[in-house]
């Protein structure tokens, strides 16, 4: 038995413990790495330091981009406050106060953490406000407003460094507002306040993390937006629920999304009327004719048209608010949408009478590319609203019988559904706008000191959800009534019933004894669904989709009830019924589609396993889902404007980026762990370099 020299095991001994230390050291390393990669961990809130004055903002979550938050500061006259500014900035930082006659150079305008542009072009940069000496000391304080984004901006410092900052429901940001006053030291300062902003996920596809398998496709109004968002948000996150988002959604408009429908483009059509004969919607048009697809109805939420104004009025303060209280007669309602903005000066002294707040602005804002405005498409508000007028007013309801109307004057207005296309022609009338974000853009770009108002036939919910005033108007008793809860129940109470299970508008109801006042223009929403099982463009069963269908409108007339947008009422319990019949009926039709044979030579999967198959296209509606999808044809409106149907179903970028940057990381790691064991080895005489050479040599 040889003995080990004991310089050979001092160095073996002292390898093992060398390397061991080394590997432990390595792995503490690994570690903080990891944790400092950005796998979602929320940022710390910076403090804000104690002042004698308060700042509150609201609201600060559930943000959206152009969301108008108030910012209110409130004081005591000891301690009065000169002026405050405002800015979104980057999250986490302890802002600096100030003795000098600007706030510290960490809140520069450009600097390394509040950007040089807006994070979007809804948003605003920058605001101040000077009225707070004064004001600031009342009861109710001094309020101001701010415009605030969703996006990512990027920018070079005041040093040069380029500099990004993105705000959206992944990555909060900051709203820094730096108040200038009097502290309890007694010294004039700026003292930054700092509120964190959380935003909402207005992609439910990537925030149901991905499209569920068979997600069903659907299309309608952009009025239908905020409904789809929510919902399916709120149902894959309930308990039990698919993994993935149920339902994907097309907004080209609620005459183009029926068509859709018509064609099998899609599996539900969102509408108030549906395929009422008279509306004419989803039957297509002269040189595309369409047939009704077999179907029904199922109430999904209680909506109503209504006329409304944004813009607004200056306050006590100087501060424009939004109108409030306005009431307008059904004769000056259809002077304004028959004639426009340069027709209603014979009724403009009662208004005015009855409005002051317009009498102190002016009636319309002469700024604005929108004075009295209105989508194009063929629409259910269009079509309520027209019917109302022309069943109430028929003699008002006519082309303003001047020089300035040519061979329409005098002619009947009649009830239509699209007013671009309207016979005769509501052109030099109406400001026809294609979606409502150009409506809200219309109105935030309107200065702080431009007044008047920005009027809109639309619905309650897309109102509610802009923040415009919803007027007050006229039903068939005289009285003035705004659409509540409370008015549109009374309304329900006497709908006309169709043969095809709908419930369309009584223009003429009025109250019940000791009731509350109807609102005239109530309407329900439906969901249009088919009475064949889905199958995809091959004729082939969708089961995944057919089963996901009968859950999302089970969904939306049960638990859905509790979480409709504002400006949405709950279905009755009587229409949740009639919803519970019109769903079991669901795929109960023969299938009357021939599927295509497989072609044995056309390679790919044959989908025997009877999942839900589709093909792909840049025209697939929703999410990239194999599964989901339906293939939209060449020149479908969809593809025109997609919004939030062109849903990724992927993960979102900064997901990618994350993903694939921890992973590079690791594997870095993992590779430098390894080429410095080995290089350990060799270097202590465990790892012989020659031994490879010879072993390479004899073979």
């Amino acid at each position: 038995m040889t003995d080990t020299p004991c310089s050979a095991g001092g160095n073996s001994r002292r390898f093992v413990a060398g390397s061991f230390a080394f590997l432990i050291s390595l792995l503490v390393a690994v570690l903080l790495v990891v944790a400092g990669l950005p796998f979602g961990a929320n940022r710390a809130d910076a403090a804000n330091a104690p002042t004698p004055w308060t700042v509150s903002v609201s609201p600060s979550t559930e943000l959206s981009d152009g969301a108008r938050i108030r910012v209110t500061l409130k004081t005591d006259s000891a301690h009065p406050i000169s002026s405050a500014k405002a800015q979104v900035c980057r999250p986490g930082v302890n802002y600096e106060t100030s003795t000098s006659f600007v706030p510290s150079a960490d809140f520069s305008i450009g600097g390394p953490n509040c950007p040089s542009v807006p994070i979007s072009t809804s948003a605003d940069l920058s605001v101040t406000d000077g009225n707070t000496y004064t004001n600031a000391t009342r009861p109710m304080g001094e309020t101001f407003t701010m415009l605030v984004g969703v996006g990512t901006v990027g920018w070079n410092d005041l040093a040069g460094q380029p500099r990004t900052l993105t705000c959206d429901a992944q990555s909060p940001c900051d709203l820094v507002v730096q108040v200038r006053g009097i502290g309890n030291d007694g010294i004039l300062r700026w003292v930054p306040y700092v509120q964190r902003l959380e935003y909402r996920i207005d992609d439910p596809i990537a925030g149901c993390g991905g499209p569920a398998a068979g997600i069903v496709s659907s299309a309608s109004s952009d009025r239908m937006s905020r409904l789809w968002i929510d919902l399916t948000l709120d149902q894959c996150h309930s308990p039990g629920a698919q993994t993935g988002a149920i339902s994907s959604s097309s907004f080209a408009g609620e005459g183009s999304g029926l068509d859709m429908f018509s064609r099998s483009d899609v599996d539900i059509a969102y509408s108030g009327v549906g395929y009422d004969q008279a509306a004419g919607l989803g039957r297509g048009n002269q040189s595309d004719p369409l047939t009704p697809r077999a179907s029904v109805n199922i109430p999904v939420a209680v909506n109503a048209t209504v006329l409304a104004v944004g813009n607004g009025h200056p306050d006590v303060n100087g501060e424009k608010v939004p109108y409030s209280d306005v009431k307008l007669t059904l004769d000056e309602v259809t002077a304004m949408i028959t004639g426009g903005p340069d027709q209603i000066g014979n009724v403009l002294p009662d208004i005015y009478a009855r409005n002051p707040q317009l009498q102190a602005t002016g009636m319309f804002n002469s700024a604005s590319s929108i004075r009295v405005g209105a989508v194009p498409d063929a629409e259910s508000t269009t079509w309520f609203m027209s019917g109302a007028l022309d069943v109430l007013r028929p003699n008002q309801w006519k082309v303003p019988n001047n020089n300035s109307f040519g061979p329409d004057a005098g002619r009947d207005r009649g009830t239509v559904a699209s007013f671009a296309l309207a016979d005769p022609s509501f052109q030099g009338v109406l400001n026809l706008y294609t979606g409502t974000s150009i409506l809200d853009k219309t109105i935030k770009l309107l200065s702080t000191n431009e007044y008047g108002g920005v009027w809109t036939v639309t619905d309650l919910a897309t109102a509610r959800f802009l923040g415009l005033t919803v007027v007050q108007i006229q039903n068939a008793s005289g009285a003035f009534v705004e659409p509540t809860q409370a008015s549109m129940s009374a309304a329900l109470e006497g709908m006309t019933p169709t043969a095809d299970g709908r419930l369309l508008p009584n223009y003429s109801v009025t109250a019940a004894s000791g009731g509350a006042e109807p609102y005239p223009l109530t309407f329900v929403e439906y969901a249009v669904a088919p009475l064949k099982p889905l199958v995809d463009s091959g004729c082939n069963a969708r089961p995944t989709s057919q089963t996901n269908l009968v859950t999302w409108l089970t969904y939306l007339t049960n638990e859905g009830q509790q979480h409709l947008p504002d400006g949405l009422e709950p279905i009755t319990p009587e229409m949740a019924t009639a919803g519970a019949t019109a769903i079991a009926r669901l795929g109960t039709s023969p299938n009357t589609c021939v599927p295509v044979p497989l072609n044995p030579n056309a390679g790919g999967s044959s989908n025997a396993g009877g999942g839900d198959s589709s093909i792909l296209t840049r025209g697939v509606i929703g999410g990239r889902s194999g599964a989901a999808s339906k293939v939209v044809p060449a020149g479908s409106t969809v593809a025109v404007d997609a919004q939030l149907a062109s849903v990724q179903a992927e993960m979102p970028e900064f997901v990618r980026r994350s993903a694939s940057g921890n992973a590079l990381a690791l594997f870095g790691l993992v590779a430098v762990l390894a080429l410095l064991t080995l290089s350990a080895m060799a270097t202590s005489g465990r790892l012989s370099i020659d031994r490879f050479r010879r072993s390479g040599r004899s073979s």
